[in-house]
């Protein structure tokens, strides 16, 4: 359904849709999780009701006499014992059965993360120690159409049509190379951020227009008469000049040195990245 309606690419995994938007994911309740987290909650109220009630204490009698496939109990400790972390205890699994849906949530992450090639994105973002919840907050927040979010969340999971992906995936093509350097693999990382040819007018632009919302808002804070109202019809001139002649903002270039008191905003394109 998601993807009939765009809202999913067909080939991006299945697991990050069940993570938290502010962890990456899009946040919806898996089946399989929410069964298991009910398990558990209803263990754990049996097991710790029956001896003060006793319809409770009827209900955990009539499930020690089910098969083992059938029983909530049995089937709580198996979904219990699968959360279990590496080198925990029985009795910290007990103390965090409360905390069986953010367990769960973690099973989930860790299987995207752990994913070879799905999980590229998020183990690069862990390694670099780059702030999460920033990094997600475009999901969270949700002013993206569904079929943006979709292709972004595609090329995160490294899982757009490159010719590495045709070649070492689908294995439609036996070259790999970028289709315009010949020189390295066409990655969804050299695509974004790696091809000198793209360099020479690709991402120039893009920087670019990152720039020119940070010029429009600087053009604003210090009170610089401008012709559009919104950022994107935003196109920054080469000097700018507050009214009263106090502020002088420079576009992509260097502020003379001659004037010291010439307070200027540099926007030069040093790195393009």
């Amino acid at each position: 359904m998601l993807t009939m309606y765009k809202m999913h690419h067909p080939k991006p995994g299945i697991d990050r849709l069940y993570v938290k938007m502010e962890e990456g994911g899009k946040g919806l309740v898996q089946i399989e999780a929410a069964y298991k987290a009910e398990i558990i909650n209803i263990a754990e109220y049996l097991n710790t009701n029956y001896k003060k009630d006793q319809f409770v204490n009827i209900v955990k009698s009539q499930e020690s006499t089910q098969p083992n496939m059938n029983s909530i109990i049995t089937t709580a400790a198996k979904s219990t014992e699968e959360l279990r972390q590496p080198n925990e205890k029985s009795d910290a699994i007990q103390d965090g059965i409360q905390h069986t849906k953010a367990r769960l949530g973690e099973s989930l992450k860790k299987k995207w993360k752990n994913k070879v090639m799905h999980g590229q994105y998020i183990r690069n973002t862990d390694r670099q120690l780059i702030s999460e919840e920033d990094t997600f907050l475009w999901l969270s927040k949700g002013d993206l159409k569904a079929e943006t979010e979709s292709e972004l969340v595609a090329a995160q999971d490294q899982t757009l049509q490159t010719k590495c992906y045709a070649t070492n995936i689908l294995n439609t093509v036996t070259d790999s190379k970028c289709r315009l350097y010949q020189q390295f693999d066409e990655t969804i990382d050299h695509i974004i951020s790696a091809c000198s040819i793209l360099a020479k007018e690709r991402y120039i632009k893009r920087h670019d227009r990152v720039c020119a919302q940070l010029h429009f808002n600087i053009c604003k804070d210090t009170a610089v008469q401008l012709d559009k109202k919104l950022w994107n019809e935003h196109v920054p001139k080469s000097v700018e000049t507050s009214q009263g002649g106090k502020v002088t903002i420079l576009w992509n270039q260097l502020p003379p040195t001659t004037n010291p008191t010439l307070l200027s905003v540099i926007m030069k394109r040093e790195h393009v990245c």
